[in-house]
């Protein structure tokens, strides 16, 4: 990852001639048994969130803010299942209703890459307009439920939409959405009803397309259409032009479980550092078979609690392991703390205090032989906390390796980044932050990996991918 800012610096007239030659598809392949979505980073060219040519330092220094947010609202999400799961009462539960006191909710951006799915039934649509609506959505593996705003915010009095540049979903609209029978659908929360039907999800068919234009309509999904959004700012941050996430995470009413038998259970993406080059989230027969080399642990999926989690042993360095007690790593307290989850809405990587701590006691014994590396202050903000100012000659860059249960995590050139000092000179940071509470695996040290989520069997498998070769 310290030749991140390299390749940072690459025209974008490559993006835009195979924008040209290829289009614009929304998927780009699709089998009997599964599909593939083109798969957005934020700052990509391809992305309506591109922020224009910002320099390298900047595009960190904004991911770092991101991550930031991220790891707060893991924490609060995380509190708030276990605390709603633990703590109330089912007839509690039963006697929340439409006049519920909401706490004030900001939705800053916490989330990485994003994809464009298409929505409703509207036979009817005039061309070049297709029958149905293209919204932009976060891709997050933490969310249990997918969801867009709907029309029916317009509907209440006073209206209680948020924001957003394009119209609200017109649900009343689509030949497909089905309102769900109040109490008799799994995913209606007993009385959270208006009238005859569910509040919170309904039904209606999603649409991908494939390369050559051809939809793939995916019937009966689950989602969240939002009308009422009281006390909600979603989308200020990033002008408005998301209006939505789509949930991976592990929950029944998420988008790979809903439709798990069409895709054998199993999801997989493959990040790139490079943003021009496009990728793709792939559902089951579309995910490419490795031919050699695949790595499997465990996932250890917490009913309550909707991200992946995976058993981290320890972190060793140039193959030798740091002194840490395998315990940090567990998960705690019914799982308010602890753990190891892998999180690709989170740029950077959060390692819980003790193993972040001999790990950075490790890289300062490391680097204090060579003396053409010293020690200096982060140049952006928030600033990593371990950085040298370097000159040459270069020294290879030590390996760090996460060990989890049955597999091995080796980031090579993902541990570091490089950045730029006021002056010119080269900065190398390790490109991870501390964390009191848990262990967070961050999409910057994901990258060039294969990751395959196996939720029949409960598997994490990888395997090391050149990502940017159309993956």
């Amino acid at each position: 990852m310290a030749v991140l800012a390299l390749v940072y610096k690459l025209s974008t007239s490559l993006f835009l001639l195979l924008s040209l030659l290829w289009g614009a598809a929304i998927a780009v392949s699709s089998k009997p048994n599964g599909f593939s979505v083109e798969l957005m980073h934020i700052f990509s060219p391809a992305s309506p969130l591109y922020p224009g040519n910002i320099s390298f330092q900047e595009e960190m220094q904004r991911l770092l803010q991101r991550s930031d947010v991220r790891m707060r609202h893991i924490d609060a999400t995380i509190a708030s299942a276990l605390t709603l799961s633990n703590n109330m009462s089912q007839t509690a539960k039963n006697q929340l209703d439409d006049e519920f006191i909401r706490p004030q909710v900001e939705y800053y951006p916490i989330a990485s890459y994003i994809v464009a799915v298409g929505v409703g039934t509207f036979p009817d649509a005039k061309f070049p307009e297709r029958p149905f609506k293209s919204y932009y959505l976060y891709m997050d593996t933490g969310s249990s439920l997918t969801w867009v705003l709907c029309a029916d915010c317009e509907k209440q009095k006073p209206p209680r939409c948020f924001k957003t540049r394009e119209p609200p979903f017109p649900n009343g609209e689509s030949q497909s959405y089905k309102p769900l029978p109040c109490n008799k659908h799994r995913f209606c929360t007993p009385n959270l009803c208006i009238g005859d039907y569910c509040s919170e999800a309904t039904e209606e068919t999603f649409t991908f397309l494939s390369n050559k234009g051809r939809p793939l309509p995916i019937e009966d999904i689950v989602f969240g259409c939002a009308h009422d959004t009281r006390n909600v700012d979603f989308g200020s941050q990033e002008d408005f032009k998301v209006a939505g996430f789509m949930g991976l995470g592990y929950s029944p009413s998420s988008f790979p479980l809903q439709i798990s038998h069409l895709i054998q259970g199993k999801f997989s993406f493959c990040l790139s550092h490079n943003r021009e080059i496009p990728t793709y989230l792939r559902f089951g027969g579309d995910i490419p078979e490795p031919s050699s080399g695949l790595r499997v642990t465990n996932l250890v999926l917490i009913p309550e609690i909707p991200y992946y989690y995976v058993n981290l042993k320890a972190i060793s360095v140039n193959g030798q392991k740091l002194l840490i007690d395998p315990s940090v790593f567990a998960l705690r307290s019914g799982g308010y703390q602890g753990g190891c989850l892998m999180d690709n809405g989170s740029s950077v990587t959060y390692l819980i205090t003790p193993a972040y701590k001999a790990l950075v006691k490790f890289l300062e014994m490391f680097y204090m032989r060579y003396p053409n590396y010293v020690r200096h202050l982060g140049p952006i903000n928030p600033a990593f906390e371990l950085c040298y100012r370097w000159a040459p000659p270069i020294v290879p860059l030590p390996a760090v390796t996460f060990h989890f249960e049955g597999a091995d995590l080796e980031l090579k050139d993902e541990a570091f980044i490089t950045l730029e000092d006021r002056d010119g000179s080269s900065i190398l940071c390790l490109a991870m932050m501390e964390n009191t509470v848990r262990t967070i695996v961050g999409s910057l040290q994901q990258t060039n990996y294969r990751f395959i989520y196996d939720l029949n069997n409960a598997l994490l498998k990888f395997v090391p991918e050149d990502c940017a070769k159309w993956s």
